[in-house]
């Protein structure tokens, strides 16, 4: 879904003459372990994210004094903050990452309320392997943070104050009988244990689903007609209700950060401004993406047609109920342990119950090692 964006390099070269090498391409987590594997680090500029990058601050260079206000004044200064480690801001933030539930118009009258009703609603309309009720990524960081925002919604608490996991309880149970239910009753592909992002998004844009949580970024994917088989048969919403009665989803931002190499070429300062400069977030915005730049986000706003305008405000609107990932180093370690736990219980080969005390283990060992 970011791959527009890459595009417009040959633009920058053209422009200013600086050739730029992508020395190193993946998703997230394997370029995570990409750069923590590294005795040091060769780039000059990486994408990372908010919630990753406390765990890289041992390369990644505060960006303090090199930009003027004026350069910062257009970013949502609640991004800014996001981007930033104890004050410091260590990365121009790229987009506000969140999901909302998509769903079949052609198949659904009306969005489900509740998680409990979009159960009901998938069994309705699950037919496979033609058709399947709903969709997660089902590995990795997507899994994690599926676990995530329905703990948070069944009323657990991963990450109090205190960082002491408090799951396993009602909402704890609640959140993986979910995932384990629709995986037990064959509402999602059996594949989907090796699915990251970009496959669950191809299935539902082949027409292959009925509901979907996926990120902005695929927006634009799903409403071309050249690419999609549901471009003019599906809606947006937020995410539904859970036993609490409040609706959240996780967030985040993706970010591009200059190293501690990089801080120090003009070249490098000057691709990390073109990357999140107004023609490149006004490009993003197009195909989907929630802009960072407070004047992108009025002018994708001032020209959307009454269906784009209504995601928009359906994003905003999301947006007042969130979980935050808190902003410790060792975060990505507990991604990396928890959601194979998650998978775990979801193909049942542990005990839900079982997978809570382990999580909470896990949780506490990397939180306090000692």
């Amino acid at each position: 879904m970011y791959d527009p964006l890459y595009a417009r390099l040959p633009d920058f070269t053209n422009a200013t003459g600086i050739a730029v090498d992508i020395a190193y391409q993946a998703d997230h987590p394997t370029l995570n372990a990409h750069l923590a594997g590294l005795q040091t680090i060769p780039y000059d500029l990486v994408s990372t994210h908010t919630k990753y990058a406390p765990s890289q601050t041992a390369f990644l260079a505060p960006l303090a004094g090199h930009f003027a206000p004026h350069e910062l004044d257009d970013f949502a200064p609640r991004l800014l903050d996001l981007a930033s480690i104890d004050g410091t801001l260590y990365g121009l933030p790229r987009n506000v990452d969140l999901r909302l539930l998509h769903y079949r118009t052609d198949l659904i009258a009306q969005p489900p309320p509740s998680w409990d009703a979009l159960l009901d609603l998938a069994r309705a309309v699950n037919r496979p392997p033609r058709l399947y009720g709903f969709l997660f990524p089902g590995m990795e960081s997507g899994l994690f943070g599926t676990v995530y925002e329905l703990a948070e919604m069944g009323g657990a608490e991963l990450f109090p104050p205190d960082l002491t996991p408090q799951i396993e309880n009602a909402g704890g149970r609640w959140a993986l009988n979910f995932l384990k239910t629709c995986y037990s009753e064959g509402l999602t592909p059996p594949e989907i244990v090796e699915w990251h992002y970009d496959k669950v998004h191809d299935c539902f844009r082949d027409g292959k689903a009925a509901m979907v949580g996926d990120w902005p970024g695929y927006y634009g994917d799903y409403r071309d007609p050249i690419t999609s088989s549901v471009y003019d048969r599906f809606a947006v919403v937020r995410y539904p209700v859970g036993p609490t009665g409040r609706s959240l989803v996780y967030v985040g931002s993706h970010t591009f950060a200059l190293t501690k190499q990089g801080i120090e070429s003009a070249d490098a300062q000057a691709l990390l401004k073109f990357l999140v400069a107004p023609e490149q977030q006004l490009l993003e915005a197009r195909h989907g993406a929630v802009p960072v730049r407070q004047s992108t986000m009025r002018t994708v706003q001032a020209e959307a047609a009454p269906v784009a305008r209504t995601r928009w405000e359906t994003l905003e609107d999301a947006l007042t109920g969130v979980v935050i990932p808190p902003k410790f180093a060792r975060y990505p370690e507990v991604e990396e342990v928890l959601w194979r736990t998650v998978q775990a219980a979801m193909v049942g080969q542990i005990s839900v119950d079982a997978a809570l005390n382990q999580m909470t283990r896990q949780i506490r060992s990397i939180v306090s090692p000692d």
